[in-house]
């Protein structure tokens, strides 16, 4: 079972390490092949990250949330499994074009879509810290530890 403990947890993992791939998001660091490969690497990491997450919620969050008896739990429910339908796609699409090879040959336009996804991701997290988890700590859904 999810704990609130674990949802901070799997998402300060995601967070740090969009943070540390939007870092390496420069034409100059991605010219040195060894941070193209390592960027590469974090990239499929995060794909991994984001998919055990957003399951982990499907199976152990929502299904809690869904049946509660306060309303504004149910519609924050709602509310992520919308935000999915959108996040996931666009991960999806973002793994098959640009993470399906091992060559590490980013271009502008792979920076540039890399970018949007990664502001997807963050917004997701940011409504993640500020309204789901303190959500649920208040309606103690979840034990804590």
């Amino acid at each position: 079972m999810t704990t609130i403990a674990e949802l901070h947890r799997r998402r300060r993992d995601i967070v740090e390490t969009a943070s540390v791939i939007d870092n390496l998001l420069t034409p100059e660091q991605l010219s040195v092949n060894a941070i193209a490969k390592v960027t590469h690497i974090l990239l499929c990491d995060l794909c991994e990250m984001v998919t055990e997450h957003l399951a982990g919620e499907h199976k152990d969050l929502y299904p809690s949330l869904l049946t509660h008896e306060e309303s504004s739990v149910n519609n924050m429910a709602w509310g992520l499994i919308n935000n999915d339908k959108l996040l996931k796609p666009e991960f999806s699409q973002y793994k098959r074009k640009w993470l399906k090879d091992c060559e590490f040959q980013f271009t502008d336009a792979f920076i540039e879509d890399t970018r949007g996804v990664l502001k997807s991701l963050k917004q997701r997290m940011d409504l993640e810290k500020t309204t789901v988890i303190p959500k649920l700590e208040k309606a103690e859904i979840f034990a804590t530890a």
